[in-house]
């Protein structure tokens, strides 16, 4: 089962089974990973940019119970930034490396995740930590590609551009959420944040002295009206570079979601931490969202605004 939905732009499969019930469904040929045109579950586009610490999943659907005929292992290929190959790697499909390694019907039809982005490599790839060490990989971009028994290639090859920081000194906040699809969808904005923090505090009429002591004590600094608690949070007004009409998807679906959250970058001490941060859950507070084409708008640039939905701590009394 998938947590996701039909839309009505989708194509819906009808048929009669032997008893001769009608039945309806959604036509998943595209995510069978049996083609090299096969898809992961997602509809963002095939070549996408991060910068070298985002973290990031890609996920896809094991449709079939031969070991002859699903995928059994990721490859990973990297490049410089002058489109040079400078390693490559493969990834097996096994208990060990968290995946069910045997096919039968109770691991078919199941769902797999698989951190494809930076800042998973680099916590377990030893070829990928050499090339972050060396700065080669930096400004390149490496490709991922589902593999099987037959065919060989069973997926299109996603291709993920390593951008390094702007020049500008912008701040990166990188959103992740829930895609139609039921997996996770990317995307680092790069370009000019602005952060605003409202509050709305709770008020009360404070004493203006105390009965406990001796007699009453009057205190010059009490009285009047007190903050009881001050209830703050926090938007961040967050803009993309331009961008191709192939995104158009993808950001209609973060308008839609129930799940969206902001991600930290690659980190070596996040050991034990919970209140660090990595993952905060935040809502899109912009109500509307405009598709842009090459046609009418000719640069197309996003601006959304994001509302952290963790009241900030503070003391109260």
């Amino acid at each position: 089962m998938l947590n996701g939905y039909v839309k009505y732009t989708d194509t819906l499969t009808h048929e009669v089974n032997s008893q001769n019930i009608a039945e309806f469904g959604l036509d998943i040929q595209k995510f069978r990973l049996t083609l090299p045109t096969a898809e992961f579950l997602t509809n963002a586009p095939a070549t996408q940019d991060c910068l070298v610490d985002d973290y990031g999943t890609m996920s896809w659907l094991l449709t079939n119970s031969s070991s002859a005929n699903n995928v059994n292992k990721l490859t990973f290929t990297y490049y410089n930034s002058s489109g040079v190959q400078i390693g490559t790697e493969d990834v097996d499909r096994t208990g060990a490396n968290g995946a069910y390694n045997t096919y039968n019907a109770g691991t078919s039809s199941q769902v797999l995740h698989f951190g494809v982005f930076p800042g998973n490599l680099q916590n377990w790839s030893s070829t990928f930590q050499a090339l972050v060490a060396a700065n080669t990989i930096q400004d390149g971009y490496y490709t991922v590609q589902a593999k099987g028994g037959f065919p060989g290639t069973c997926s299109q090859a996603y291709r993920i551009n390593v951008n390094c920081p702007g020049n500008k000194g912008f701040e990166s906040i990188r959103l992740c959420w829930l895609n139609q699809w039921g997996a996770w969808d990317y995307f680092t904005f790069t370009k000019k944040s602005i952060r605003t923090m409202s509050n709305k505090p709770v008020k009360y009429q404070q004493s203006e002295g105390t009965w406990n002591a001796r007699g009453y004590r009057m205190d010059s600094y009490k009285g009047g009206k007190k903050n009881f608690r001050v209830n703050t949070t926090e938007k961040i007004k967050i803009n993309t570079d331009y961008i191709s009409e192939d995104f158009n998807t993808m950001f209609e679906e973060l308008t839609n979601s129930i799940e969206v959250y902001m991600l930290k970058g690659y980190s070596t001490d996040m050991t034990f931490k919970k209140l660090d941060g990595a993952v905060t859950p935040v809502t899109i507070s912009s109500n509307s969202f405009t598709k842009k084409t090459k046609a009418n708008d000719n640069l197309i640039q996003y601006t959304f605004e994001i509302e952290l939905t963790k009241k900030f701590r503070t003391q109260s009394v």
